[in-house]
């Protein structure tokens, strides 16, 4: 277990970005099924990932949000993550006052489709379904996010705005 912590910590990786961890590509064929499936990331959300992952064994997998968001849209927040656990997992979070980061939005899927944030002074819940999450590849999502449109002419207005999403870390299964 101790091995496999370890090695979990060190290849936690991959977030907002598209470079492998080593020139030869990523990690899937490793001959030991239980080991994550990372690709590469930037360091300091390579670490809290990494941190998160040693506290919560049961998360499934991390996605990075808001891929495409314009600059000003991602100003407040520097990460938001998706993580696909279970309602245990939620808990455990909220409680890991360690782990919380005014600049990270940690979104959990509990039940394949419902979601709410594990922190943070946005209370936020939804449903995968609404947002229309498609995955489309094993490392690439799309998803809807309503937003006000600030078009002149149309002010109050809701638009819905496709966003995309990457794949930060996925356990073996």
């Amino acid at each position: 277990m101790v091995n496999y912590l370890a090695r979990r910590m060190a290849r936690t990786a991959h977030a907002c970005g598209d470079a492998r961890v080593a020139a030869g590509g990523d990690n899937r064929s490793s001959a030991n099924p239980m080991e994550a499936s990372v690709l590469s990331a930037a360091p300091d959300l390579s670490a809290f990932v990494s941190r998160v992952l040693l506290h919560c064994l049961d998360i499934r997998a991390v996605w990075c949000m808001r891929q495409d968001a314009p600059a000003a849209a991602q100003a407040a927040l520097e990460h938001e993550l998706l993580a696909f656990a279970d309602p245990l997992t939620l808990q455990r979070l909220r409680q890991c006052d360690d782990l919380h980061r005014n600049d990270v939005d940690l979104l959990v899927v509990v039940d394949g489709d419902r979601f709410e944030n594990a922190w943070g002074p946005r209370k936020l819940s939804g449903s995968l379904a609404r947002w229309a999450w498609r995955q489309v590849s094993a490392e690439l999502a799309y998803y809807d996010e309503s937003t006000w449109d600030d078009r002149v002419g149309a002010p109050g207005s809701v638009v819905r705005v496709r966003r995309k999403a990457m794949l930060v870390w996925q356990a073996r299964a």
